[in-house]
């Protein structure tokens, strides 16, 4: 992530204070002798992420790449975004990885993994699945279980496992001598 931790921490001070002033003149408005309702909200962002989180293991002997951003910073390749308000939430963790390996040895690889949560979809550029997804969307339909809006490079392979708002996604792709990989997770709830 590129955004700076100063950034994140006074936008989740703000987010936060402001929810915090919403629902207590919420409560103040309601009648003093009613019992009080409790309600939560909150943001969590983290430039960390946990492989437990995603569910998936490490690629052996993989290590975490880092993208340059500019000539003096780089990210650190890991990334939990989080928010919570009343029932509603969601939950983004996401890892980059390299190797140097072959791409089709790291792919099968993580098929292999993904297949433990279910049926795996090829949603790599020009996929059957990738393709009736575009043709969903151009028919304004949903596509509750299959690729939706995921999207890759034409020489990037993406295989998502999961539902429109609970899923696993690994996007591999050969950059230079090496396999350039992200494993990610995504959880709604409530949306």
């Amino acid at each position: 992530m590129s955004t700076s931790p100063r950034l994140f921490s006074s936008l989740a001070l703000s987010l936060s204070l402001g929810l915090g002033l919403m629902t207590s003149a919420a409560q103040a408005g309601d009648d003093a002798n009613k019992p009080s309702k409790s309600f939560r909200a909150g943001m969590d962002i983290s430039e960390q992420a946990d492989l437990k989180d995603i569910g998936l293991p490490a690629y052996p002997g993989a290590r975490i790449h880092r993208d340059k951003k500019d000539d003096k910073k780089e990210d650190n390749g890991n990334a939990t975004i989080g928010f919570s308000f009343g029932p509603f939430g969601m939950k983004l963790v996401v890892s980059k990885f390299a190797s140097n390996d072959e791409l089709e040895q790291v792919s099968r690889y993580y098929r292999e993994a993904l297949s433990n949560y279910g049926t795996v979809l090829d949603c790599s550029p020009g996929s059957p699945a990738a393709l009736e997804a575009k043709a969903r969307k151009s028919r304004k339909e949903k596509d509750p279980n299959g690729c939706g809006e995921v999207s890759g490079d034409g020489d990037e392979r993406v295989y998502k496992v999961g539902t429109e708002k609970n899923f696993r996604l690994v996007s591999l792709k050969t950059v230079g001598r090496e396999v350039q990989f992200q494993l990610m997770k995504l959880e709604l709830r409530g949306l």
